[in-house]
């Protein structure tokens, strides 16, 4: 018995820490790309809701005969080296009666999600905003065109004064800092769009 115990053969130091080295390199390939899967999965949400406010949008304007501008609703506005908290939709705001100046030369062209009868579920990772717009015919915006102006300075929410044929576009935009980096001027944030012309697009890929 106590040869059988003496003929045993164990791990060696070198052969333990051969499997631990390997294991780190495994987890240090494995863990930054389980993050970034992380990510791209909680911006599914601003392509989901910009796509539902894209249609509230154009059922919105297809019965009262313009787009309309809506106040940001969802988390606090991106701050640099601030990790977005995810926040709950709000009731919004009561929305504003047809009589108060909708579609019409000198309507302000602003409201509020419940307007167009948006209301996200559950907790938000984005901040939500609709620019509406005046544009030349045909009133076309690509995504180049959309995002350049996701990424420039907070839009106004539609002019007063836009003619009788109210505005003729939008852009829908979410934002949202998932990974909590520092932000120089509008980097390091995830940006999406919208507009009547196309569906939700990821303008800054690869940030989050």
């Amino acid at each position: 018995m106590l040869k059988q115990l003496k003929g045993q053969k164990g791990f060696t130091l070198i052969e333990l820490m051969i499997v631990v080295a390997i294991i780190g390199i495994l987890a240090a390939i494995a863990i930054p790309n389980f993050l970034q899967y992380q990510m791209k999965s909680r911006q599914s949400e601003a392509k989901t809701n910009l796509q539902a406010i894209k249609t509230s949008e154009v059922a919105f304007q297809s019965e009262r005969g313009c787009y309309a501008g809506m106040t940001g609703e969802g988390v606090i506005t991106p701050a640099g080296g601030t990790k977005t908290t995810p926040a709950a939709w709000g009731v919004g705001l009561p929305s504003v009666p047809p009589a108060l100046g909708w579609c019409i030369v000198g309507g302000t062209f602003a409201g509020v999600f419940n307007d167009i009868g948006f209301k996200a579920t559950g907790n938000v990772n984005y901040l939500y905003q609709v620019n509406a717009t005046l544009v030349a015919p045909p009133g076309l915006y690509t995504t180049a065109v959309s995002c350049a102006a996701a990424l420039g300075a907070p839009p106004a929410l539609g002019a007063a004064g836009a003619g009788a044929l109210g505005m003729n576009n939008f852009i829908a935009m979410a934002s949202s800092n998932l990974d909590g980096d520092a932000l120089a001027p509008n980097a390091g944030v995830s940006i999406w769009d919208a507009s009547v012309d196309h569906g939700a697009t990821d303008c800054t890929t690869s940030q989050f």
